[in-house]
């Protein structure tokens, strides 16, 4: 005899058995009784999750010879054929094999064809979004307004690529991801069935590695049992699935997160050697780093109440070796390295992507957060202001008085003015932003002008011009028995605001100095 793999000899044949869709076999159960039945839905969700199953129980439960019920009685013909895929009235259709607008005209001209011993003429279309727009187009007439014996019934991985003016048409309905806990009880029950004795962690591994698609983790569990392998434990099925070990995932997050090197190295490695493939331990790292991140953040460790005790207390200790803002970048460095192994061009050996990404984490220093920054640069100010102050006191006059910064300001302009009206203006564009007794700062918000004035032959220059404006036609002869005289030192640096938005501004210290030549 044949054998049937458990997808499709486990499939359920009521709404009831139907695994993690409780939210759409419900309404659809509703509906039904109710007798406010669509003429067309729409079923949208991951792989594996139930799609093409609650379509055709819909067209059982509507079919079957004895009434229109909540649950198909899975005795009758009508029932057993729509479920061996052979009934004559519930055609089911591969959206990718009728991207031709004419294959599309030609099932549409059946439609006005009475069903032959059912209620109602079904047909389920599967990946309805590969049709094409010609295709759509002509099935857009007949789905707003079909006959009263026809209903479609649509299933797609990719609703966004399904045309607006078909999804207006139709009743949609999301089916979600299967939870670890409901495919881990699932398999137990499954396993019971087959008379197998998996241990819970292999079952475990076998749901983590389905990614919430029940068909894929019964094809996993399927392969399994094909290896002859009845009471396998969790090492042994990694073995056979060719998964990566959960604690080489977090040896080698620890590994980057403490910096050592050679240590993430010697792990990718043993990786390399088992054959594990590079891409999907890739993003395991990202998984787990995306559990380091919510448990930073939130501090919550319900949200990781799916995963095994042991890594969960691994996270947990490891979360809080790392802020928040690091991990995130470490989940940004780890999601370009994933794009780069999933190109379909690639050129260079998987295991060096990976291996310079997991080196890149490693040595990537930690960030401060920005109070922290601004506390220390408020701190190192103070200190210098501290500093000069009390250089100077001794020697400063108490009957001089300070200027504002404001007239220091104008001044300078005044003395750049007579010196270069280019330069000037220039000058004059930039904004007051701060002043004490021994220095201006101005930001100027043209960066073409701010890489102008910045060049060293303009700042020499401005380091040239003195601060105390003189009489226009007099400057050179007050200059030569002036003595000292005070002159403008520019330095130009970059502030980071609170806000992160980059600031230019200019540093303009008067110092005293010899003119020398004058």
């Amino acid at each position: 005899m044949t054998y049937q793999v458990l997808a499709r000899r486990l499939r359920p044949q009521r709404f009831d058995e139907v695994v993690g869709q409780e939210h759409v076999t419900r309404t659809l159960q509703a509906a039904i009784a109710a007798g406010r039945v669509a003429h067309a839905f729409l079923f949208a969700g991951p792989r594996g999750v139930g799609k093409t199953t609650t379509a055709r129980l819909l067209a059982k439960a509507l079919n079957c010879e004895r009434g229109v019920g909540q649950e198909p009685c899975n005795e009758c013909t009508n029932c057993r054929e729509i479920g061996e895929g052979r009934a004559f009235d519930v055609l089911e259709i591969d959206g990718a094999s009728h991207t031709q607008v004419d294959k599309m005209r030609d099932l549409m001209e059946t439609v006005a064809h009475q069903p032959i011993r059912s209620r109602f003429k079904i047909y389920i279309i599967d990946e309805v979004h590969m049709l094409s727009q010609h295709s759509f187009n002509a099935l857009l007439k007949t789905l707003e307004e079909p006959p009263p014996h026809v209903k479609f019934i649509f299933a797609t991985t990719d609703p966004h690529k399904v045309l607006p003016t078909v999804l207006s048409r139709c009743q949609r309905y999301d089916l979600r991801r299967i939870g670890l806990g409901e495919l881990l009880e699932q398999l137990k029950k499954i396993a019971r069935g087959e008379g197998v004795g998996l241990s819970d962690d292999a079952l475990a591994l076998v749901a983590r590695e389905a990614e919430g698609s029940l068909r894929d983790a019964q094809s996993l569990l399927d392969q399994v049992l094909a290896a002859g392998e009845a009471a396998a434990d969790e090492a042994t099925v990694r073995e056979i699935l060719g998964a990566a070990d959960r604690r080489l995932v977090i040896a080698v997050a620890d590994h980057a997160l403490g910096g050592d090197a050679a240590a993430c190295v010697r792990d990718l490695a043993a990786l390399h050697a088992h054959g594990y493939d590079p891409q999907r331990f890739c993003r395991d790292l990202l998984d787990h780093v995306r559990n380091l991140t919510v448990l930073r953040v939130t501090g919550d460790r319900q949200l990781l109440a799916e995963l095994p005790e042991a890594e969960a207390e691994a996270l947990t200790a490891q979360a809080e070796r790392r802020s928040a803002d690091d991990l995130h970048r470490f989940f940004r460095l780890l999601l370009e390295a994933d794009e780069v192994l999933a190109a379909p061009a690639r050129t260079v050996d998987p295991q060096l992507v990976l291996e310079m990404a997991v080196l890149r984490l490693a040595t990537l220093p930690p960030l401060l957060p920005v109070d922290e920054i601004l506390r220390r640069l408020e701190a190192l100010g103070a200190g210098s202001a501290g500093g000069n102050v009390a250089a100077g006191s001794p020697a400063a006059p108490k009957s001089v008085k300070v200027q504002s910064g404001e007239r220091l300001w104008e001044q300078f302009l005044a003395r750049v003015r007579e010196e270069k009206v280019s330069l000037y203006l220039a000058l004059a564009g930039g904004k007051l932003v701060s002043a004490d007794e021994t220095s201006i700062r101005i930001g100027i918000e043209n960066e073409a002008l701010r890489r102008d004035v910045s060049r060293p032959e303009t700042v020499a220059r401005l380091g040239a011009v003195p601060c105390r404006p003189s009489k226009r036609g007099t400057r050179r002869s007050a200059a030569r028995g002036a003595g000292p005289r005070k002159r403008s030192r520019i330095r130009w640096c970059r502030r980071r605001s609170r806000s992160s938005a980059v600031r230019y501004a200019a540093s303009v210290t008067a110092t005293s100095a010899e003119r020398s030549g004058r």
